[in-house]
């Protein structure tokens, strides 16, 4: 219906230009992948699956948004439902294509974006996160798997006077998913790879596969100079083999009751940042808590036990107004050696926080929690496609900021001095896209 739309334009006005040139990028943005399924699939399905592309950004709808009954709706028309609905799932029941060629194409992107960076002087990142999607009322879906609920976790907090919450983490049916987002200081992510994974089933995968897959396929590409970003629950020795095995950069939040290697003597890491005296102190943001602090940072030269051979950095990172707070330390395969390389890894692990945010925005405003099918591929090649519309959504904010602030205004204007001053918001340019569009689907039917 959409690449009817942008195909057969006839009419155009003051609602439906920005519509159109919304299409008209995301028809750039996806006809590389489209002329690759051109090879592989009926050309039905490759006008299938641009379509589909626009319908998620359209349907906005955190319990609903990925239900094909609802986006075959909008396929073929509310009265036509069933046939749009029967459309999608030939797009995603066919044996012809997979989830892992998404997967290969956003990689691919990625390392086109690594090399302009590298070209421009800036250092890659790569940021590692894990999450869950959380599917509580579901039974008998493939590769359902047992996971830690997150929401059933902020749910339970509850304030003094009220029901005591149970102190046992709570276990739901769902899948695991690790993510892999390319950035560097100063610029917004984009999506490298997104694995979803199940500890049960005929699909059974083990966590450390998907980690080595993933650091083989960067390690075969040989790009250099990208550094590897990871949060605590990366922190252990085998991490550090699969790291050093494929000759990668990395930058590691680590835990305080380890032995690391100090001056030829195995230490804790606590005894290690009493001997280790600041060198420098600076003015900090924290800007997820909305906190200014003074931070003091130190390093020294270590090594791990089981790779006494490698030497890497402790970066040691102190509240000055906390005293009774123990330090952050950072773990790092880089040779540190002046203040400002010190802050640049602080820094670096602080914009770790955007994985954070992008799992978070596939849960609210994507609705990737929200698909209802029975088999496991379907579910991945669903998923994979939302990956491609959070990508689109990225690239056209980093790119097109003056169109955005445009779409901004004219389809989500806040007043405000906090709208005024902050960034751009991923959100509001999420619902701006989706009320752009209901204007050109509203004036283009009938």
């Amino acid at each position: 219906m959409f690449l009817k739309i942008l195909q057969e334009n006839q009419k155009e006005g003051v609602n439906t230009a920005n519509a159109l040139q919304l299409l008209e990028k995301l028809n750039d943005y996806s006809q590389d992948i489209r002329q690759q399924l051109n090879i592989l699939l009926d050309v039905r399905l490759v006008r299938t699956f641009f379509n589909l592309l626009a319908i998620i950004l359209l349907f906005r709808e955190r319990r609903m948004g990925l239900l094909l009954s609802e986006l075959g709706g909008y396929l073929c028309g509310h009265a036509h439902a069933p046939a749009g609905t029967k459309r999608i799932s030939n797009l995603l029941r066919s044996d012809k294509w997979g989830s892992s060629f998404i997967d290969d194409y956003l990689f691919n992107r990625s390392c086109q974006r690594i090399s302009g960076l590298l070209a421009k002087g800036r250092r890659p990142l790569l940021l590692w996160g894990d999450s869950q999607v959380e599917r509580h009322e579901s039974w008998m879906s493939e590769g359902l798997c047992s996971v830690w609920s997150s929401k059933a976790k902020r749910l339970t907090q509850m304030q003094p006077g009220y029901y005591r919450p149970p102190k046992e983490r709570i276990c739901v049916p769902g899948f695991n998913w690790t993510g892999v987002f390319l950035s560097c200081l100063g610029s917004s992510p984009s999506v490298c790879q997104m694995s979803w994974w199940t500890s049960r089933g005929k699909y059974k995968e083990a966590p450390d596969n998907i980690t080595w897959r993933l650091l083989d396929k960067v390690h075969k590409s040989k790009l250099k100079g990208v550094l590897h970003v990871f949060d605590r629950g990366y922190a252990n020795e085998k991490m550090l083999r699969y790291l050093l095995h494929f000759e990668q950069e990395f930058l590691i939040r680590w835990k305080k009751n380890v032995y690391l290697n100090y001056q030829g003597e195995p230490l804790k890491i606590d005894k290690i940042s009493r001997k280790a005296k600041p060198k420098a102190s600076r003015v900090v943001r924290d800007k997820q808590r909305k906190k200014t602090k003074r931070i003091n940072i130190a390093w020294a030269g270590v090594s791990h036990p089981e790779h006494p051979d490698k030497a890497l950095t402790l970066i040691i990172v102190r509240d000055s107004k906390y005293k009774g707070k123990g330090p952050m330390y950072l773990l790092t395969s880089l040779s540190i050696n002046t203040v400002p390389e010190a802050f640049e890894m602080l820094f670096t692990y602080m914009h770790r926080w955007e994985s954070e945010q992008g799992f978070r925005f596939f849960k609210t405003e994507l609705a990737i929690e929200s698909p209802r099918l029975w088999f496991w591929e379907n579910r991945l090649k669903l998923m994979a496609i939302v990956s491609l519309v959070y990508d689109f959504l990225l690239q056209t904010l980093r790119r097109n900021k003056e169109w955005v602030q445009l779409l901004l205004k004219t389809y989500c204007h806040r007043t405000g001095e906090r709208y005024r001053s902050a960034s751009i918001p991923l959100y509001r340019l999420r619902m701006a896209i989706s009320i752009c569009l209901t204007f050109l689907l509203a004036q283009s039917s009938g």
